[in-house]
């Protein structure tokens, strides 16, 4: 009985991950919607919103977008919810969605959002790019 209302307890915080990823995804696309930059305003400076076009506008809130799912993706995976061969799939999109050298503000921003063991993972990750 124990092992059933740990995993249906897993179950249920893997659901409100899920849940609390799909409002932050819908969050950022309304941003998006009205061409404006998420991460300008998230950091509290929207008088950069006018620096980017329309064009990087929608793709910053999209990388915005990846670090959420991949973020998520960690979770699942570090919660035994996730099999290893899913996982290294999933590294291979993180190397080329996340490493964005021209965004290095969204990344240094994000970097200090994520649990300490995605952010180790993510660090020694090989790149090009300088943050």
């Amino acid at each position: 009985m124990g092992f059933e209302l740990r995993q249906a307890r897993e179950l249920a915080i893997a659901d409100q991950m899920n849940n609390r990823m799909n409002v932050i995804i819908s969050f950022i696309g309304t941003y998006t919607a009205a061409n404006l930059d998420f991460f300008t305003a998230a950091s509290k400076v929207p008088d950069n919103d006018s620096l980017f076009t329309s064009a990087e506008k929608g793709a910053r809130n999209i990388l915005n977008i990846q670090w959420t799912l991949h973020e998520n993706d960690y979770f699942q995976y570090s919660n035994g919810l996730m099999t290893e061969s899913v996982w290294e799939a999933k590294l291979r999109a993180i190397r080329g969605d996340l490493f964005v050298c021209e965004m290095k503000d969204i990344w240094n921003w994000r970097i200090g959002l994520v649990e300490q063991g995605f952010r180790d993972i993510l660090e020694a990750l090989p790149t090009s790019c300088k943050f």
